[in-house]
């Protein structure tokens, strides 16, 4: 195998690794997004249902 042939190989296994990792980072970056938004709404939903509790004679 030639040197040059090698190091190409070498550099497209770590363009795929980067590959790989920028999928991961964008996925768990996404999931955690989501769940912000859930958390955010069911703080809102209990919030609100706390103030109308409240708010019964």
């Amino acid at each position: 195998m030639r040197p040059a042939q090698a190091a190409i190989e070498y550099l497209f296994m770590i363009a795929l690794a980067l590959t790989m990792v920028l999928i991961a980072v964008r996925l768990v970056h996404r999931t955690a997004q989501t769940a912000t938004d859930n958390i955010n709404k069911t703080n809102r939903k209990i919030i609100e249902i706390l103030k109308n509790m409240t708010n019964q004679p």
